[in-house]
């Protein structure tokens, strides 16, 4: 389609037409190349017209846009970030998934913006007003005020816009505005045309005497760029900062006693020269375990910077929660992930500990960016003062990636998990040498049946029955599954290599979690079922879509629960996330089952859940078990969790003796997780003699 094809009007009023979807995305879904000058423009504006834009990104189109001076400081910081170290960009996976580009750019505008610079689809600059003699004017002298836009279709068509509208989100959205549209193929119009296209290109080129233009980097050097207050156009939009500070000043008794077990374990900790790990099963405290041990640095220490790095994005907010719960005397808490802002307010806070104008900082903040080099090199330059690292779900630390975070600097170190040890024994050895030995140890088992809350006279954690399921693969996953493993046979006999060998394990791997008979297998599991509240089904991405169509055939009111879901605060959930409106609502009973993937693994708190059915599982126990964790949680009338978990076992009857032999030493690895799993369950004898049919 070109821009003949459209039926484009002469002049567009937002009282009576939708500029959105009338006009903007319509004209840039057919885009080759944008010229726009405006007084004012923020990133917001992008996650508006997505659908547009994600059409203009993969038409490899090209935007220059110039604009006034007032911007948004997330966006400066963005384009500065993005035109200096476009590489760091480059390398990232972002918008690397095609079939979510209109998600991400809803959810992550600024980032798209530093994207699209960084991949050479943008260019912006920014027009400073200045005297006769070149000297900039203060803005109070007035601004840009040209509003002009000229696209570009593939087929040499032009078109132009001229009004009242700026390019930002409140203007396209909210305002009321008005533009005159001027079209190449229309003899009447080409006048005004030219007449825009040749104030952009002047304007751009610098040739108009009382602008002087400048790319944004060299204008914050300069100091012409004003950030924008938080009040300012349509900013009052954009969803907090994840480096916004969250707290100031933060003074209060504790409102926290810890548990005798709790004291155990950071004691231990103490006597160990402030290194070491606590093993503890989920739900029995080990993050308030972990914060006691951080207020005893708290008052010794005066001056200390204590990091905490977790796995995700959304396990920070339960952090934060868990710190004001507890009643820290910190001064400044930050969040050091997810934008580019981090590094500016680190920097700063570091700054100000330097110059005692505060003495304790809390950073909370994810393995990844923990791991990066400007993280690292932030650390490195302020070895000042004392610096305390907790490992929320260390054993995520122990890629050759994360690991890279563990530097020396920090004094004092403490890892957290149910299960520290990696897949790898080298990667498992690093990770105790730099944290030190597991001092406290409550296992699953301990936690359901041996340690008891004082408060409550109960188990920390509700006892589970564990149904395990087998089926076999379809005749075509069987012949597919046996190639593969003829493959790694072969492979394990030969030096074709580790990577050859995963990939291989991987393509296997899919198989059997995609396997069909799965479906089969769910139907009579939630058949069997006389109350489906409280249900997760995990699955794989594949499968997610036909499982909600198997729930939604049961009428089961349920939600998915993928990595999709947002992670920032936002006024349209009650100032929750998105992720935690889902969870709230399953809590409440608005859904009955939530379906999930990845993201309810590690630390997410559902403790209203009461069944979960896994439709696909990795063979490590360590996955299994922080998944358990889900569904185990002590919760108002909940007395015990069903597990369902479907294992598939492929036939080797037609196999020779040593495919037969190796695919048995492969299934020896599922049968040691589900005996781990099994030991804990109430019904352990029906887990053993099911099992004992099969293996």
């Amino acid at each position: 389609m070109n821009f003949r094809d459209i039926n484009f009007k002469e002049h567009y009023d937002s009282q009576k037409d939708d500029l959105l979807n009338d006009f903007y995305i319509p004209a840039l879904s057919n885009t080759k190349r944008y010229k726009r000058v405006v007084g004012y423009f923020n990133s917001k504006s992008l996650s508006l017209v997505a659908m547009g834009l994600k059409d203009f990104i993969l038409n490899n189109g090209q935007m220059d846009l110039l604009c006034g001076v007032d911007l948004d400081p997330e966006d400066v910081n963005m384009v500065k970030f993005a035109s200096e170290k476009p590489n760091e960009i480059l390398t990232s996976n972002f918008l690397s998934n095609l079939d979510n580009i209109e998600d991400e750019i809803e959810r992550h505008h600024v980032e798209v913006l530093g994207w699209m610079i960084a991949h050479k689809l943008l260019r912006i600059r920014v027009a400073v007003k200045i005297d006769e003699n070149g000297v900039p004017k203060a803005k109070e002298a007035g601004i840009l005020h040209y509003k002009i836009g000229l696209m570009y279709d593939f087929k040499g068509n032009l078109l132009s816009f001229s009004g009242s509208i700026n390019e930002t989100a409140k203007a396209w959205k909210d305002n009321l505005e008005e533009f005159h549209l001027f079209r190449s193929w229309k003899s009447g119009e080409l006048n005004h045309l030219k007449e825009n296209l040749d104030t952009f290109n002047d304007l751009w080129n610098s040739k108009q005497d009382s602008y002087k233009i400048l790319d944004i980097p060299t204008a914050v050097e300069e100091k012409l760029i004003d950030l924008a207050p938080k009040d300012f156009g349509d900013l009052i939009f954009h969803e907090k900062s994840s480096s916004e500070i969250l707290d100031k000043n933060k003074k209060k008794e504790s409102s926290v006693e810890l548990y005798p077990y709790q004291i155990k374990a950071r004691d231990a900790w103490l006597d160990n020269d402030k290194r070491g790990i606590f093993e503890m099963a989920t739900g029995t405290g080990k993050t308030f375990t972990a914060l006691g041990c951080l207020d005893t640095q708290i008052k010794e220490n005066d001056q200390l910077v204590t990091v905490i790095t977790v796995p995700t994005k959304h396990l920070i907010p339960q952090w934060t929660k868990s710190i004001d719960s507890f009643g820290l005397n910190y001064d400044k808490l930050l969040v050091a992930s997810g934008d580019t802002n981090w590094r500016i307010t680190v920097e700063e806070a570091l700054l100000d500990l330097r110059l005692k104008i505060i003495d304790k900082l809390i950073i909370i903040t994810t393995h990844d960016t923990l791991a990066s080099t400007d993280f690292i090199n932030l650390l490195k330059s302020n070895k000042r003062f004392n610096y305390f690292l907790i490992g929320d779900e260390m054993h995520g630390l122990g890629s050759n990636f994360r690991s890279l975070g563990l530097i020396e600097e920090y004094d004092f170190r403490l890892g957290l998990s149910a299960t520290p040890k990696r897949f790898s024994d080298e990667e498992s050895d690093f990770l105790f040498e730099y944290f030190g030995d597991s001092l406290f140890e409550l296992t699953l088992r301990d936690a359901i049946y041996n340690y008891f809350n004082p408060m409550t006279n109960k188990s920390y954690l509700t006892p589970y029955n564990y149904y395990p399921y087998f089926l076999s693969l379809n005749q075509d996953e069987l012949e597919d599954y046996k190639k593969l493993t003829l493959s790694l046979f072969k492979c394990s006999n030969d030096d074709s290599g580790d990577k050859n060998r995963e990939n291989l394990l991987f393509k296997r791997a899919n198989i059997i979690k995609d396997a069909e008979n799965k479906f089969q297998i769910l139907e009579e599991i939630l058949d069997g079922m006389d109350d489906y509240s409280g249900l997760i089904v995990y699955c794989s991405t594949n499968q997610i879509d036909k499982v909600l169509s198997i729930l939604a055939d049961r009428n089961i009111i349920c939600h998915k629960f993928t990595m999709e879901e947002g992670t920032t605060a936002k006024e349209l959930y009650g100032g929750l996330t998105e992720r935690e409106y889902i969870l709230d609502d399953f809590s409440k009973g608005n859904y009955q089952a939530l379906v999930a993937m990845h993201c309810l693994d590690e630390g997410v708190d559902v403790p209203s859940a009461s069944k979960a059915i896994f439709m696909c599982s990795s063979n490590s126990s360590r996955e299994f078990i922080q998944r358990i964790g889900r569904v185990i949680r002590r919760y108002e009338g909940k007395t015990h969790a069903d597990i369902y978990d479907m294992i598939v076992k492929p036939s080797g009857r037609q196999w020779d003796e040593s495919l037969k032999k190796f695919e048995l030493s492969i299934f020896e690895k599922e049968k040691n997780r589900y005996e781990e799993i099994g030991y804990s369950a109430e019904n352990y004898d029906y887990v053993i003699d099911e099992l004992n049919k099969y293996f």
